[in-house]
């Protein structure tokens, strides 16, 4: 038996993570049809005092995109520690130093992802009870994928809570997939994606340090690894430990004072003597492009559309800029097409594949940059940190271009 909605949605996001969510918001309060489906229905935020070790660091621009539907100021403030100053270290005498001094806000943002998670869902709750359906697994109809026919004018979807239920059939102007790096729905869509490994693995835990941080956001270039402690409040920070493979899985099996003496040696004690707070978590890097960012009336945003080195933090901006694009431009569309336009696909296509590819050879670059050991290029790394540092407005650059 099948439910049928006759009329068809505007856009059906797949992908109840934040971006999806976020996304979902935004379309919501300017009017549009919209639903947001995922397999999982998320778990109750219950705060933990030593914070989760799943953080991200948001850019001006996407606390503003936060802000405007309204989950930001739905977060419990206690759990966001503004970036006030970056400190890089290369893997010789390299120095970079960014502050906020002088600006009207800070760099960035250090934030729980349940936590933002939590406060988008808080204001759906309040304003859109029906926005999000979860959980249901989602199967396009036979020959959607890679349907062209310009006579088509939705897409349709099934919808199953489980196998044994009922299943309910969307029509949809517009079908985003938000569903993920490892996104079904982008291969139902026919859609490539071509990952390339990193060799590498994120060791990420929550340490207490016995001095301030002072809001400053820490990392250290090693010889093919990079260690991140980014501020949370109080005077906890967060660990990221972009480390090979093998020296991964040796950390997470050591104790915690093991692995604490591990980094100790690493950072020095100028951030101060820590204490591990939290149990350490292993996340395997890779990198990932989509071979495209849209199908007839479908498209690709966040982690189905790319996958970033975590160095410059900036996987999640890069997710809720291509959600703050997408709204603009199907909210301001006009009275002509409709959400699923396949004009406006293009202009969004075009909007969002400069900059990710720009921050993908940033990341990229740096990656391969500090991983090389050959004569000569590892005083020219440092020294090139070192001259960019003495260079006021090229550092303000870099600082506006990473808050887009």
């Amino acid at each position: 038996m099948r439910a049928r909605s006759d009329t068809p949605w505007d856009v059906v996001v797949v992908g109840a993570g934040i971006t999806g969510v976020a996304l979902g918001l935004a379309l919501h309060q300017a009017g549009l049809r919209v639903r947001v489906l995922d397999r999982a229905v998320a778990p109750p935020f219950v705060p933990d005092p030593a914070f989760d070790p799943r953080i991200y660091a948001l850019s001006a621009a996407s606390q503003s995109f936060l802000a405007r539907v309204g989950g930001w100021q739905a977060m419990d403030a206690a759990r966001i520690e503004p970036i006030r100053a970056m400190d890089i270290q290369g893997d010789g005498q390299g120095r970079l130093h960014f502050d906020a001094a002088g600006a009207d806000r800070p760099l960035g943002y250090i934030a729980e992802s349940a936590a933002l998670l939590d406060g988008l869902l808080a204001v759906v709750r309040r304003t859109a009870p029906d926005l999000v359906e979860a959980p249901v697994s989602v199967r396009l109809e036979t020959g959607v994928a890679g349907e062209t026919a310009p006579r088509r004018d939705h897409i349709t979807l099934h919808c199953a809570a489980s196998p044994s239920t009922a299943t309910t059939t969307y029509r949809t102007r517009l079908l985003v997939a938000a569903d993920g790096l490892q996104s079904s729905l982008r291969e139902q869509l026919g859609i490539a994606a071509h990952f390339r490994p990193y060799g590498q693995t994120a060791v990420v835990a929550n340490y207490e340090s016995d001095l301030a941080h002072g809001g400053v956001a820490r990392q250290w270039f090693l010889q093919g690894e990079v260690v991140a402690l980014l501020p949370l409040p109080g005077n906890l920070v967060s660990l990221v430990w972009s480390a090979r493979e093998e020296h991964a899985q040796t950390l997470l099996a050591l104790t915690p004072q093991e692995r604490t003496a591990a980094l100790q040696a690493v950072v020095g004690y100028g951030v101060g003597t820590l204490v591990e707070r939290s149990r350490p978590a292993g996340f395997p890097l890779r990198w990932m492009r989509a071979e495209r960012l849209t199908a007839p009336r479908a498209v690709l945003v966040g982690d189905a559309a790319h996958g970033v080195h975590p160095m410059a933090g900036q996987g999640l901006n890069l997710g809720l800029q291509d959600a703050a694009t997408l709204a603009e431009l199907l909210i301001h569309r006009g009275e002509g097409p409709d959400c699923g336009d396949a004009g406006l696909l293009r202009r969004y296509a075009r909007a969002r594949v400069e900059p990710v590819w720009a921050m993908q050879g940033l990341t990229d670059g740096l990656y391969r940059l500090f991983g090389e050991a050959r004569w000569g290029l590892p005083f020219a790394r440092n020294w090139g940190m070192s001259q960019v540092d003495r260079l006021s407005g090229l550092k303000r650059l870099l600082i506006n271009q990473a808050n887009r």
